[in-house]
């Protein structure tokens, strides 16, 4: 087991959604060891846990009571990847910031604002045999592994993502999940903005996907599927624990992230 750790110094970070298109304001705090990733927002507290997830169309929304926050994934992701189990996020507005679609820039502040070991061990969740579960088109695949390995497999229809893969030890693929930024597909732009969605989305903060390629260039020539194991790594934080082991999830989205997430914690307790 490792240690806690929390935010060594708060830091702050402003920006639009990338649904709502709306401005918001995010401090990131430090947190008591045990008190683990906890939103702010609303005048009320959520925890970081898939038991408080009350929507996964689009983007993970927390939801506790009257409070709310949204598209939380690329911020729980890069706390993964620096380390950081206890912190308070306190949100001004109904949604993260997208910033540049990724986690990099969330990771790059975190980083600057220092991590710090905590009294306290952090137990972890160990996968001690294969499991596979299904649903619909989609599938997730638990096996037993040293350390955090993700894998996606994601296939869009009529797309240059067809059958796309990403993945690897987390650890030693860091940088090429916090850089993938998100996507979307041209012929959806129109429906997602007459749904009232992708409001802050640009070709700064997408990768937008055509019928025979790419409206931007990419970070990664396979950057969505990257992109895919950095929301899967954002919504299995929900777990509340870290986790060694290996997940592959095939054609799967938040809604199958977040209750593989949801089943492993109550196997937990």
């Amino acid at each position: 087991m490792a240690l806690q750790q929390t935010l060594a110094s708060a830091c702050r970070v402003d920006g639009i959604g990338l649904h709502t298109g709306a401005s918001v304001r995010v401090e990131l705090r430090p947190a008591p060891a045990s008190r683990g990733r906890v939103f702010l927002c609303g005048g009320g507290e959520i925890p970081a846990l898939a038991d408080y997830v009350v929507d996964t169309r689009r983007c993970v929304t927390l939801g506790l009571g009257a409070a709310r926050v949204s598209t939380v994934e690329h911020l729980l992701a890069a706390l993964t990847l620096a380390g950081v189990t206890n912190a308070e996020v306190a949100v001004d507005g109904p949604e993260l910031p997208a910033l540049d679609g990724s986690a990099q820039q969330w990771l790059r502040v975190i980083r600057a604002a220092g991590v710090s070991p905590q009294d306290g061990e952090m137990p972890d969740y160990t996968v001690t045999e294969p499991c596979w579960v299904e649903d619909g088109d989609s599938a997730l695949l638990l096996a037993p592994a040293a350390a955090l390995t993700l894998y996606a497999v994601l296939t869009v229809p009529d797309t240059v993502a067809a059958n796309m893969t990403a993945g690897g030890v987390v650890a030693e693929v860091a940088e090429e999940i916090a850089r993938a930024r998100t996507f979307g597909l041209e012929r959806e732009v129109a429906a997602l903005l007459e749904a009232g969605l992708a409001r802050g989305g640009s070709l700064e903060n997408a990768v937008v996907l055509t019928r025979d390629g790419y409206l931007n260039e990419q970070v990664w020539p396979n950057e969505p599927a990257w992109h895919k194991v950095l929301d899967l790594l954002g919504d299995l934080a929900l777990l509340g624990r870290p986790l060694r082991g290996m997940v592959v999830a095939i054609r799967a989205g938040h809604r199958q992230h977040v209750a593989l997430a949801r089943r492993l914690r109550e196997v937990a307790e």
